[in-house]
């Protein structure tokens, strides 16, 4: 009964890894992992929270209109190690941010390079998936 009940937990252990596996390889399921697009547009909104934080950037186009895009990054301890918090962006600020395109043409994407100041931050590896 006991060798039972130790397989058991280590099945579930396994079982909750293997589910959060599929979560890293989405971003090459949605996102275009060999295209990169530079975006520089005014903040409209962030949303500063986990599993991955998002911001709508609008983003003018040659005709005059603008497009706003929904872009995604890194979880908020990947964006704390690279000393990016929710006070580093603001409504109103102009961003340049390089993301990977969604895959459907949408104007969505994910966050690769973010530009702040005078520094560029690297978010997304190639190599390795946030």
């Amino acid at each position: 009964m006991k060798k039972h009940a130790i397989q058991l937990v280590v099945m579930s252990g396994f079982l909750m890894v293997a589910a959060k596996l599929p979560a890293h390889h989405a971003v090459a399921s949605v996102y275009d992992l060999n295209t990169e697009v530079v975006l520089e547009g005014r903040l409209t909104k962030l949303n500063y929270r986990n599993p991955h934080a998002n911001l709508l950037l609008e983003v003018p186009n040659e005709d005059g209109s603008s497009t706003e895009w929904t872009l995604t990054t890194a979880s908020t301890q990947v964006l704390g190690r690279a000393g990016v918090n929710r006070d580093s962006m603001t409504p109103g600020q102009i961003l340049k941010i390089t993301i990977l395109p969604a895959r459907n043409g949408n104007p969505a994407g994910f966050i690769r390079t973010l530009e702040l100041g005078d520094r560029a931050i690297e978010l997304f590896f190639r190599d390795r998936p946030n």
